[in-house]
């Protein structure tokens, strides 16, 4: 997605007001402390919060309920600073902890978490991950659905109160706990001495682990996606930079059918668009560029899910 630097939190408001029901509205899970003229800077991230994000796709929305209900007592009986929503088709929370300078520690958290809840999101923590902001319409809920901050006070009065309040926004967020959660401390990557296993391919190419675990997901995020099209092609290419055309178009037909596969799994890249993806293979191919490096991109950024053969890049 298109992404906007807000200058103020007037602005942020202004922007919100106008596009509010028109369009679904997002925002950055974390805040950074640089940006370029468009975006953020990524190194400059502030890891200080793990998202939840609980999804019931294909399943009964109690499911989601139930799972965040077991989170939030969990987070409640330990005092951690916690908020609650309601996505409109699902739940989310925000913990937060101390500020940490590896990604990986929060994942660790979030790896504790995610066995005691089918629903939660398996894609993780991820540094240009997006939550859906608090008040505005989920346009793609059968309500439609406000997402809204949520209480305790809400879950015990069930689902279908949960869901009547949602027809409207304008809610006010509860923080609970007293306590930032101190992460889980984790060895430097070079000091890691167990290896990922290669997954098995969901298509013919082999895969990168931390490109599997992204994209084997509901809604796989738009640098999944790019990032898997960039490792397909390398390894199409040889890494070569300049292919003719009819080579590019090979390669193309190629990771389509590899994106097929993938898209083809239950429950899994639920907003296929063979035609919106062709243009971005397309455009990925065309420019020779290359997959990212373990160390600039896919472990700051969070896609990491651990050592793995090609770490040594």
């Amino acid at each position: 997605m298109k992404r906007n630097k807000m200058n103020s939190k007037e602005e942020f408001v202004d922007w919100v007001n106008l596009f509010n029901g028109k369009m679904n509205c997002y925002t950055s899970v974390y805040d950074f402390e640089k940006y370029a003229e468009d975006d953020s800077v990524d190194s400059s991230v502030i890891l200080d919060r793990a998202f939840l994000d609980f999804d019931a796709h294909g399943e009964p929305l109690e499911n989601a309920y139930k799972d965040v209900c077991n989170i939030a007592n969990i987070l409640l009986s330990d005092e951690t600073y916690f908020n609650m929503y309601f996505s409109g088709k699902g739940f989310h929370i925000i913990v937060y902890g101390e500020r940490v300078y590896d990604i990986r520690s929060i994942q660790a958290y979030f790896t504790e978490l995610v066995h005691g809840a089918n629903t939660l999101d398996r894609s993780g923590v991820q540094v240009k991950r997006l939550r859906r902001i608090p008040n505005t319409v989920n346009l793609s809920s059968s309500g439609p659905y406000f997402c809204i901050p949520i209480s305790f006070e809400d879950l015990a009065e069930g689902l279908d109160y949960i869901l009547n309040k949602a027809l409207t926004g304008n809610h006010q967020s509860i923080r609970y706990g007293s306590k930032l959660k101190v992460w889980p401390k984790v060895a430097p990557m070079n000091m890691v001495d167990i290896e990922v296993n290669a997954p098995k391919p969901p298509g013919e190419l082999p895969i990168l682990p931390c490109l599997y675990n992204a994209i084997m997901v509901e809604n796989p995020s738009h640098h999944a996606r790019v990032y898997l099209t960039l490792w397909y092609r390398d390894i199409l290419t040889m890494r070569e930079r300049n292919i003719p055309y009819e080579r590019q178009r090979e390669v193309v037909e190629i990771i389509m059918s590899e994106f097929k596969a993938i898209s083809s799994r239950e429950e899994v890249w639920l907003d296929w668009n063979e035609a919106i993806t062709r243009k971005h293979v397309w455009f990925a191919v065309n420019g020779g560029y290359h997959a990212p490096s373990c160390k600039e991109k896919l472990i700051p950024q969070g896609l990491c899910v651990g050592r793995c053969w090609r770490y040594c890049e």
